[in-house]
């Protein structure tokens, strides 16, 4: 019989959340706002200002490229993690592989070498944009993927990803303050294109120490059971995958509300700094607030999911960011109510969104889990690689959707030799509001009660085995 991991363990084990909450903050925070700059931040254009078919930007273009590319690579790494015969196990080997090229990918995406408005310059952005995704395909969904095989109790698992979800926001509010660092640098004399980068610099070299912790975090042999790797084909076990109506529900709804929760995310610093004219050396307390106030709510979300079910804060979630999301679009008239105030609006705006913040962070990868864990339990074959690789998959869409969306939708109303409209801006939450409006829609459709039953009665019938 196996051992149960330690929590000193689970704790390293997540110190991962901690560079994926840095890195995914580079990318959908500030990727727009570092190669798409307002005026105002004083960056220079780096990428050319066409525009395909009249409309889609370069960084729009680029986004699509990477995700498509990207697209290829997840079945890839989900089945040979699935059918890994390595000697330290099915998924830890690829993470020690794959830390040192997530880390650096993502930071050389940021160093484009060219003169302003080169093309090389997209050529540059493109070509590291899809090694960061790559990498992280190769990390995340070996990583993933073992979560069912090292904690096999749902209960204890919602606890782990509410610590996991603690390190990624956590390191997710420093990547929110790099505003803040950014100005500290200006200040001292350095160029606004310098500061962005030293400030990239420093949080790429904490990212490398956490990935490699956690890729060294244990002997994945010591704490996995027994298991049956799959015999079918790639494309045999992703149909079968998709044939769980469960997971397809679900993934679904897990879509729609990331896609809203990656355009908040993505435009977000357009909203402080545009619609509530909120100082950029400022925005970042607005951002901190949301965060802070999520990770207390986490125990409150934890308790709610184990007392009734997943769902119900999902649910409320959704509706949360349903309603914020329509009043986006008034959001420069709003803060023209209370002059002198702005600060105070969008640190409101940043309490409201903290309970969709905790929930939409936590929740959908327990879930994800427990299915996982209930279709290994009826069928005897575990397959929680593929499973992984599509929920990753569904996250990468979520990025891409808003990356291209949000770039698009931006340049609406711009005037001339800006990239950036104040109409554009507030678009972006009608859009978002819609996807938002679809995810309550289908988690209402989810089954959470049904799925944890299965789990509870299989696991009672192979102890009495």
């Amino acid at each position: 019989m196996t051992k149960a991991l330690p929590k000193r363990k689970m704790y390293r084990y997540c110190l991962a959340d901690i560079a994926k909450g840095l890195f995914t903050g580079m990318i959908s925070n500030y990727l727009l706002y570092f190669f798409q700059p307002t005026v105002k931040s004083g960056l220079p254009l780096l990428l050319p200002e066409n525009k395909f078919l009249g409309f889609i930007t370069i960084m729009a273009f680029i986004t699509a490229l990477g995700k498509i590319v990207d697209a290829v690579t997840d079945p890839i790494v989900a089945s040979l993690s699935d059918k890994c015969t390595h000697k330290a196990g099915r998924r830890m080997p690829f993470l020690r592989y794959a830390a040192l090229p997530y880390a650096l990918s993502v930071i050389l995406i940021f160093y484009a070498p060219f003169n302003e408005g080169s093309p090389l310059n997209a050529l540059w952005v493109g070509f590291f944009l899809i090694a960061y995704y790559t990498a992280y395909t190769f990390f995340f969904i070996p990583r993933n993927a073992l979560v069912p095989e090292i904690i096999p109790d749902a209960k204890v698992r919602v606890g782990y990803y509410g610590i996991s979800t603690v390190f990624f926001m956590g390191s997710s509010s420093f990547m929110y303050a790099a505003t803040l660092f950014v100005d500290m640098l200006k200040n001292a004399g350095l160029s606004p294109l310098w500061a962005w980068r030293t400030v990239f610099t420093v949080f790429a070299a904490i990212g490398i120490v956490c990935l490699l912790l956690s890729a060294f975090a244990f002997e994945e042999k010591d704490y996995v059971q027994k298991n049956t790797r799959p015999k079918e084909s790639m494309l045999k076990s992703f149909s079968l995958v998709f044939r769980n109506k469960n997971f397809v529900i679900f993934s679904i709804g897990d879509l729609f509300s990331g896609v809203s929760m990656a355009f908040f995310q993505t435009a977000m610093l357009y909203y402080i700094t545009m619609l509530l004219n909120v100082p950029e050396s400022q925005s970042f307390l607005v951002m901190l607030a949301a965060i802070a106030v999520a990770i207390c709510l986490f125990p409150l979300i934890i308790k709610i999911s184990r007392k009734y079910n997943k769902k119900v804060p999902l649910i409320i979630a959704s509706v949360i960011f349903t309603v914020v999301f329509g009043l986006i679009y008034f959001g420069d008239k709003i803060a023209a109510l209370a002059p002198g105030n702005e600060l105070f609006i969008g640190l409101g705006m940043g309490v409201i969104v903290a309970f969709p913040f905790a929930a939409i962070n936590i929740l959908p990868q327990s879930v994800v889990s427990d299915i996982i864990q209930c279709d290994c339990l009826v069928n005897g074959v575990n397959r929680e690689g593929i499973f992984s690789a599509v929920k990753t998959f569904i996250e990468k869409c979520c990025s891409a959707i808003a990356m291209m969306g949000v770039s698009s939708i931006l340049a609406v109303g711009a005037a001339a030799g800006e990239s950036v409209g104040l109409e554009g801006v507030k678009l972006t939450g009608v859009c978002a509001g819609v996807f938002s409006l679809l995810s309550l829609v289908i988690f209402l459709l989810y089954d959470d009660k049904k799925v944890n039953k299965t789990i509870d009665e299989l696991r009672k019938e192979n102890n009495n085995e």
